[in-house]
């Protein structure tokens, strides 16, 4: 009998491989379908992202290129739409989900690798993820493609799996640098494996390094000529604060796991990790294993020194869900269907949610869903307000303090239907984003009237009145200006005008205060 089959109950053969590919194309088509009747505005990081994908560049300040390269062609071919900015995920889900089952298939068994398909293609965070355009959806795409070229080469010692290795790593960098945690993982098998030293210390090893690099290698000379924009962005971002530790942050990211992978699911994860640490599994599994620890021990570590977001340590769940399908197929298969049920049951609330705004809002989602809706609405007060004027002069020019304001207005075509420039003002001296080195306010927009400012961020200016004292108080005693004291130093005259208010649904509300700026002239604030 095939290994794609097994037998069920009744003694008649399951065809596993089949089973994989209804499921993935059933549900991955209905995803598709639900995301272009979707009625969420693009994210501020997503409209960035298309925003980057109009020119061809080997890296951006902030992200390696992978993301804009995919944006870029799927709007070539189906337009602009956010349905068209956010088709790859849907459609390179369900490709990453395959590979899973080929990959469990290889070192396991079929039935093996429908469950770990099942258990990846139904985690709450591919459900979230299909709606969305990001840097994971590739960055995992090449992490299961190079987790399946090692399992193979370490098998099979061949040219053709140690060029995937190597292509996998390269494409998967470009994606993301969180491609350097599969490293780590790579490095143990070879120190505590034979058949890893053999297949990877050799000239199949090296060729593998060397195509690595060599499709990695555009974005380092991308870097050398842009200051090292992306790696001192992703260092940044990391923020380590060393002692004191933060155990409410571990615990915290330790806790949006569940949400993350599904909460059965995670315990099963679990469960499997701890029987391998005990060595009661066979070699490929603790292997295996090592590509789970790897990213998981990395983001905890920096969450304790400082924060981490709850996707930082997807890629962990790549060899996760192999490892919890084998550990749940041979002993609690009950709880494993359980699990992977209840992820659906959440996956559909999410679907809906998105859907139908009122649901979301009945569920008390209307906080996590305010920052993709009523953009084109945001937009079009914005314009209406450009178009009055100000003291009967006209705009010169639009400025927002905020760089997720600044890529949604971009692409909800506000200088288009304004025929102004949208700016960034800065309220330091050092660039801290792409927006900011691309389009920064100049003083030269303010020669010939007022710039129209969209003021997102406050200091002090928010807390109640009985704190605000002690708030400037300590921002002063930093030896700082308030940012509302930067914001007036850097301009002649400034009028504030009616702020603008958009109800978002669910009892949230938008707030941006508007300005008409005069005679700008950025100060130092290096430091202040």
């Amino acid at each position: 009998m095939s290994d794609n089959l097994s037998q069920n109950i009744t003694g008649s053969p399951i065809n596993y491989h089949k089973l994989v590919v209804l499921m993935l194309l059933g549900l991955g088509l209905a995803r598709l379908v639900g995301l272009y009747f979707s009625p969420i505005n693009l994210h501020g990081d997503e409209a960035q992202y298309w925003a980057w994908s109009r020119t061809f560049e080997w890296g951006y300040f902030s992200k390696p290129p992978i993301i804009a390269w995919i944006i870029g062609a799927s709007t070539t071919i189906f337009g602009n739409a956010e349905w068209a900015i956010r088709i790859s995920s849907p459609l390179l889900h369900p490709l990453i989900a395959y590979v899973l089952f080929r990959t469990a298939r290889l070192l396991y068994d079929a039935r093996t690798g429908f469950w770990a398909a099942a258990l990846y293609f139904m985690m709450p965070a591919v459900w979230l993820s299909s709606g969305i355009v990001s840097t994971d959806v590739p960055l995992l795409l090449c992490w299961v493609l190079g987790l399946n070229a090692f399992m193979h080469v370490r098998e099979t010692p061949n040219w053709k799996w140690a060029a995937v290795l190597g292509l996998s790593i390269g494409f998967g960098m470009l994606s993301k640098y969180a491609m350097l945690f599969f490293l780590p993982a790579l490095v143990l098998s070879i120190l505590i494996d034979s058949k890893c030293r053999t297949a990877l210390l050799s000239l199949r090893g090296l060729l593998a390094a060397g195509i690595a690099l060599a499709v990695l290698s555009p974005n380092i000379w991308w870097n050398a000529q842009n200051d090292f924009a992306t790696v001192t962005h992703t260092a940044a971002n990391a923020n380590l604060k060393g002692i004191p530790f933060h155990p409410l942050e571990l615990l915290d990211f330790w806790i949006s796991q569940i949400a993350v992978f599904g909460p059965l699911t995670l315990v099963l994860m679990v469960m499997a990790l701890t029987t391998a640490a005990r060595g009661k599994f066979e070699r490929r599994t603790l292997l295996l294993a090592l590509f789970v620890i790897s990213p998981l021990s990395i983001i905890s570590l920096e969450a304790l020194l400082s924060r981490a977001n709850a996707n930082w340590a997807v890629t962990a769940y790549m060899a996760g869900a192999i490892l919890a399908a084998r550990y749940g197929v041979q002993h609690w298969p009950r709880f494993t269907k359980t699990g992977v049920w209840l992820n659906i049951g959440f996956g559909t609330l999410f679907a809906v949610a998105a859907l139908i705004p009122t649901f979301a809002n009945s569920l008390g989602q209307g906080n996590s869903l305010k920052r993709v809706r009523g953009w084109p609405q945001t937009e079009s007060i914005i314009v209406d307000t450009v178009k009055a004027g100000y003291e009967g002069q006209a705009f010169t020019a639009i400025a927002t303090d905020n760089r997720l304001v600044f890529y949604d207005l971009l692409y909800y075509g506000i200088e288009t239907d304004t025929g102004l420039s949208l700016r960034m003002w800065r309220n330091t001296s050092h660039v801290n984003h792409h927006a900011e080195a691309t389009a920064s306010l100049e003083a030269s927009n303010t020669q010939d009237g007022p710039v129209l400012i969209i003021n997102y961020y406050r200091d002090c200016e928010d807390w109640p009145q009985a704190e605000f004292a002690e708030c400037i108080a300590r921002v002063h005693a930093r030896g700082k200006l308030t940012y509302a004291e930067k914001f007036a130093a850097d301009f002649e005259r400034l009028e504030k005008l009616p702020p603008l208010s958009l109800d978002l649904g669910g009892g949230k509300t938008r707030k941006l205060n508007l300005w008409a700026g005069y005679g700008y002239t950025p100060t130092d604030k290096s430091e202040r």
